[in-house]
């Protein structure tokens, strides 16, 4: 090697050999190019050496790849460059439709895809897991640069998850993942928000403070749950399993009775839509809010602000989380990520209104 080329980048040198080979005709139109590992022995460099140049040669049209194939020299008359579907499927399994923080994750989505002259299919699913299962399945078949994944369930999706993967299916899961499963997501901190969401209310004076899931076999349920858990045992404070709530169905005559004890002074729930029901079912029942019970969620859906008691809330950035979902499905169908998958964690902020005061 003389020592003009020991100068260049190690990926860059990746580069000339396969410009090399292509200028002197030894891969013609369409031919296959070597593997990664084929490239790491043949020229003594890491496979994300050779992963860097590979990704480069692709955006400059220079070769492209076929899923479950490998990579092939570009016709010249090829566009574009990867020979990638201009398609992205978003499948949202959920309850309405017209969900403000769906809406900001499709905005998210469609402002990253705009950037990439590719475009969004929406395909939703009425909370219905076996419904969203057989629409994933059936999707696999198609030809898509890949599917952002809003799960209903995102534990008893593991089966078609690893479908996917063994099809090599680019995908990312929004919001909420399966526990003990590696894949590529996106979601907000949830410790994080709920500790500090409960280290607000242990501030202004309260104790006896409750916590109130939704769906808690969800992982981000269960990731605020830890967060109020921790942020509790950090204090001092150990609230009785009468002030951890974990069914759908609250009973709401129970809560009113420990908030006239004084034995429930605040109540973190896991999300909006929880603390929205809270307050609209325990004022029908005369508890006044927030001077009998301050109330916390989980989420700033765009209502929150506009309920009867503005709700004070942690707030989860849901455009950006769309945004950052279509930017790593993009950097897995180019190949620019490790074999590892890649968890993003955003962050989130407490937004103080009306539900909850000074005790």
């Amino acid at each position: 090697m003389s020592q003009s080329e020991a100068a260049l980048p190690k990926y860059q040198q990746v580069k000339d050999y396969v410009l090399l080979q292509i200028e002197e005709k030894k891969l013609g139109e369409d031919g296959r190019i070597p593997s990664e590992s084929e490239f790491s022995k043949l020229l003594d460099v890491s496979s994300i050496t050779v992963r860097k140049a590979l990704a480069e040669l692709v955006n400059e049209g220079v070769i492209y790849r076929v899923r479950g194939r490998g990579s092939f020299v570009s016709s010249r008359r090829a566009a574009p460059a990867d020979k990638a579907s201009p398609y992205v499927t978003l499948i949202i399994s959920g309850t309405e439709l017209n969900d403000s923080s769906y809406m900001q994750i499709i905005k998210g989505i469609q402002l990253y895809l705009s950037q990439q002259e590719c475009k969004l299919i929406i395909e939703f699913v009425e909370n219905d897991f076996q419904q969203e299962r057989e629409l994933i399945l059936k999707l696999a078949q198609t030809e898509t640069r890949g599917l952002l994944i809003y799960s209903a369930d995102p534990d008893a999706a593991k089966g078609y998850l690893n479908e996917l993967r063994n099809r090599q299916i680019p995908h990312v899961m929004l919001d909420r993942s399966p526990s003990g499963y590696s894949i590529d997501s996106v979601t907000c901190n949830n410790y994080d928000g709920a500790y500090e969401a409960v280290q607000y209310l242990i501030a202004e004076g309260h104790r006896n403070i409750g916590f109130a899931s939704y769906d808690f076999y969800l992982s981000t349920e269960v990731d605020r749950y830890n967060g109020y858990r921790h942020a509790m045992a950090d204090a001092g404070l150990a609230p009785g399993q009468e002030l951890r709530f974990f069914r759908r169905e609250l009973n709401y005559d129970k809560l009113a009775e420990l908030i006239s004890r004084g034995e429930l002074t605040a109540l973190f729930c896991a999300n909006d839509r929880r603390a929205l029901e809270v307050i609209d079912r325990l004022s029908a029942l005369g508890i006044r809010i927030p001077d009998q019970l301050s109330v916390m969620g989980f989420d700033d859906f765009e209502g929150s602000k506009f309920a009867k008691v503005p709700l004070t809330t942690v707030k989860q950035y849901f455009e950006t989380l769309g945004f950052e979902g279509a930017k790593l499905l993009f950097d897995r169908t180019r190949e620019l990520l490790p074999n590892s998958y890649k968890k993003i964690l955003l962050s989130t902020d407490l937004v103080i209104r009306d539900s909850a005061r000074k005790l």
